[in-house]
């Protein structure tokens, strides 16, 4: 059950990444880093919780319990 619990997170978790990577390069990220210098909060949440989603899954799957 926990092994399943790892693979949906580490799924979801790179889908979330990839999501976030693919908004960091679009054309209202690039204005908005432009006139804020930073990335904005979606993009942000997208990236780290997906990044953290995906470590937790596959630490889950690789746990032996």
């Amino acid at each position: 059950m926990i092994q399943i619990l790892g693979i949906i997170l580490l799924v979801g978790g790179l889908i979330a990444a990839l999501v976030g990577v693919q908004d960091a390069f679009g054309m209202r990220e690039r204005a908005a880093r432009l006139f804020l210098g930073r990335f904005t909060r979606r993009t942000l949440a997208l990236l780290i919780g997906g990044g953290v989603a995906a470590l937790i899954g596959l630490i889950l799957m690789t746990s032996k319990m």
